[in-house]
């Protein structure tokens, strides 16, 4: 099927705009397809250039906007092709240039980070202002006299002081999985087997995963909400070296299919501990290389010595 999706996406730039614009309305009512979305931007500019990926994007935003307008929101389209598609195409850009997912990774956090920081410098108080607009959405809930509604509003102020870096985390998270979906893509129709291996390669310097567990650790000890935020976003690409340390241990041992399948289904059922515990992994394994001691005739990425 997703075989098919491709195929249809490169049969030409309307096909793919169409595409584009018909998964980013009905991520309105169903949001995973947002990733399918930003999948279609991330093909045609990995595959395409980045001259291509732009017109997909920029036609579907324009597409957008005016559907926003004769809805009455003619700022919609725009603000979701700024939040949704601009990301992408950055890292596609990068990818494409560096055909390395850790070099992707940090280019998105330092833009993720300089964002998030420049934000606390710009708003004295944007912890006040992200407090007062949840108590506004969350005011139903906030009204009652349970149990819930008490511990939601003792910590409302402290999730309200780390939001800017949340919605960061997850935009960031959203575009670089809407790009591992576009490159997969790729490797579908034209180099079966390249994903895979790309992934399994993915490795982050030491450095990064000092300085990124150094910010998080001295912003919750120092109370400092913008160095949390930070050490938020540098341990996201951890997570995914993490995973891809299993995806190569998987690949070079053999294990069975379902030692992957039961990972993906606990990271279902108990995602904080099992994103805590694949970040946990993937941050000593910038420092200790657990690739590295697979067996002698792989490298874990699924090529010989």
């Amino acid at each position: 099927m997703f075989k098919s999706l491709a195929s249809a996406v490169m049969a030409g730039r309307l096909q793919a705009v169409t595409l584009a614009l018909t998964f980013a309305v009905l991520a309105v009512f169903l949001p995973p397809f947002s990733l399918l979305s930003g999948a279609v931007v991330a093909l045609v500019a990995l595959r395409v250039g980045m001259r291509g990926g732009i017109e997909v994007a920029a036609l579907a935003a324009a597409a957008l906007f005016l559907l926003g307008l004769a809805l009455g929101s003619p700022l919609g389209g725009l603000s979701y092709a700024l939040s949704q598609w601009l990301p992408v195409l950055l890292l596609a850009a990068v990818l494409r240039a560096t055909s390395s997912w850790s070099a992707t990774a940090l280019v998105g956090v330092l833009v993720a980070v300089l964002g998030v920081w420049i934000t606390h410098l710009l708003v004295p108080d944007v912890g006040a202002w992200w407090q007062s607009l949840l108590e506004e959405m969350l005011k139903p809930l906030l009204q009652q006299d349970d149990a819930q509604a008490r511990a939601l509003r003792e910590a409302l102020p402290r999730i309200s002081g780390l939001m800017t870096g949340i919605v960061a985390v997850s935009g960031l998270l959203n575009a670089l999985l809407a790009l591992m979906l576009g490159r997969w893509w790729q490797a579908l129709l034209y180099n079966p087997g390249g994903f895979g291996e790309e992934f399994r390669a993915w490795r982050l310097p030491g450095w990064a995963a000092v300085i990124a567990v150094g910010c998080f650790a001295a912003g919750v000890w120092l109370q400092q909400d913008w160095m949390t935020e930070g050490g938020m976003l540098m341990l996201l690409p951890f997570f995914f070296q993490g995973l891809a340390v299993v995806h190569a241990m998987n690949h070079a041992l053999k294990w069975p299919g379902l030692v992957l399948f039961g990972m993906y289904l606990l990271l279902i059922l108990a995602m904080p501990q099992m994103v805590a515990m694949l970040t946990a992994i993937g941050a000593i394994d910038a420092l200790a290389d657990f690739r590295r001691r697979l067996p002698q005739d792989t490298d874990g990425s699924g090529r010989q010595p």
